[in-house]
């Protein structure tokens, strides 16, 4: 069982960090982008942002289950919980961007849009931040 939470753990993460990583990257390069089809260019990056999603939800699902036999030791394991915590802002920061998301497609896309990049930024270093802490409370 703890092989395919594993898998699962992986898999997520791969599905989690590449789309996120990507979007990063094209985050910053949309300032190259001429203004007309700027907007475009990021509202077309939604679907790739639920993909990100979808790799979150498949973590924090197989990291609750390969968890459970440290929540007793927790308080002696600072990095790990440093790692439930960033994993707990990722997440609202999630809830956040995808409702800048789903106002972003009908309203005043630029102001959301740009919400949108900050959070994605912010949630950026804080994937960062859980992989650190990941790797260092287990080895």
């Amino acid at each position: 069982m703890r092989d395919l939470l594993l898998l699962t753990h992986f898999t997520g993460l791969i599905f989690g960090a590449g789309a996120g990583f990507s979007i990063f990257v094209i985050g910053f390069l949309s300032k190259r982008f001429p203004e007309e089809s700027r907007e475009a260019v990021l509202v077309s990056l939604f679907p790739l942002r639920y993909i990100s999603y979808i790799g979150l939800f498949l973590l924090v699902i197989s990291g609750v289950q390969m968890a459970v036999p440290y929540y007793a030791n927790l308080s002696n394991m600072p990095l790990f919980s440093l790692k439930i915590l960033s994993v707990s802002l990722i997440v609202l920061i999630s809830l956040y961007g995808f409702g800048q998301m789903q106002l972003a497609k009908n309203n005043n896309r630029s102001a959301y849009l740009k919400r949108l990049g900050v959070a994605g930024k912010i949630g950026f270093a804080l994937s960062l931040v859980t992989v650190y802490c990941a790797v260092y409370s287990f080895h």
